[in-house]
């Protein structure tokens, strides 16, 4: 618990008017990816109830390319004034800065990570009218096709890249990486066949596979999923490595104010502990968290990544353009 000084009460009447002329501005909401994906998602869920708690209007600006650096981007170069805030999430603020040269900005240090919002699996996915019906069976094509596996993933540097990358060093075969622009694009492209496989965030991808557009023949969690009953998790099949979970959440700019950071914090949490809120994510395969993450365990999450990655992204030798 931080200690109230006098100091601490005095930076904070300073930073009360600047609190309240944030306060009366709209709020630009960027999304680093197209519409449809998790990201995407996680904005049209949130946005309601947080301008409602925050009582300012929230606009949400959809801003792809470039594996999620462009739109996030946008956050590093805003003031930190709460006029504009983004959807973080493992891809462009993980993976990003330790796979593109030279790294567009600090995950960690260029950012002020207000709140984390929910956890997705990936999923391993086939078209509707794929041959392949198992793991296996795409196994056994990336090992005896002369082209081995086209998968697509929602850009290059993700986690499922990673995935793919680990899939093809310890599984063999030949596996061909097709990134997307997003969730949304990859799945499309996936229903109208144009990869093999799609590894991919469940979020965004729900209503595709309970509509048979698509099918879900692997799954990242660490035990059997009971809104995928019958797929297999990557550590039953003997790939524990590949059992990852992608975070989602909102942060802004280096240097907000910290009463601003606590204001949004606790708006967001208000939002996630209503039922309906945690229905719609769930619905669309995005899981609220057990409790709820302070502002600094979510920026300790984004500092461990860089650790934990790192090692990976370096061994794969992913970069992104």
């Amino acid at each position: 618990m931080r200690r109230r000084s006098l100091f601490a009460l005095a930076a904070g009447c300073l930073g009360a008017p600047q609190l309240a002329r944030a306060q009366a501005a709209t709020i630009r909401l960027i999304v680093p990816f197209a519409p449809g994906g998790a990201s995407d998602t996680t904005a049209r869920i949130i946005q309601p109830g947080l301008a409602a708690g925050l009582g300012r209007t929230i606009v949400i600006e959809n801003r792809a390319g470039a594996s999620g650096s462009i739109g996030t981007r946008l956050v590093v170069q805003a003031p930190p004034d709460g006029s504009v805030i983004g959807i973080s999430n493992t891809s462009p603020h993980g993976i990003v800065p330790l796979a593109m040269q030279p790294p567009p900005y600090d995950g960690d240090r260029d950012f002020t990570h207000i709140a984390m919002v929910a956890d997705t699996p990936t999923v391993m996915l086939v078209p509707g009218n794929s041959p392949f019906r198992s793991f296996q069976d795409v196994l056994a094509a990336a090992r005896g096709r002369a082209q081995g596996i086209a998968y697509g993933s929602s850009g290059a540097g993700g986690v499922q890249h990673l995935q793919g990358e680990m899939l093809a060093k310890v599984a063999g075969g030949t596996w061909v990486h097709v990134p997307y622009r997003g969730t949304g694009p990859g799945l499309q492209a996936t229903i109208a066949g144009e990869v093999d496989t799609f590894l991919t965030p469940l979020a965004g991808t729900t209503g595709a596979i309970e509509a048979g557009q698509v099918r879900a023949i692997a799954v990242s969690t660490p035990e059997p999923f009971a809104a995928l009953p019958g797929v297999p998790t990557y550590a039953a099949l003997g790939f524990r490595d590949l059992t990852v979970s992608s975070w989602t959440g909102i942060s802004g700019p280096r240097g907000m104010p910290a009463p601003l950071v606590a204001e949004m914090h606790a708006a967001m949490q208000r939002v996630l502990a209503e039922p309906d809120t945690q229905r719609r994510l769930i619905a669309a395969g995005l899981y609220p968290l057990p409790r709820p993450v302070s502002s600094a365990e979510y920026q300790a999450i984004h500092a461990d990544f860089a650790r934990v990655w790192g090692p990976v992204v370096r061994e794969a030798r992913i970069t992104i353009d």
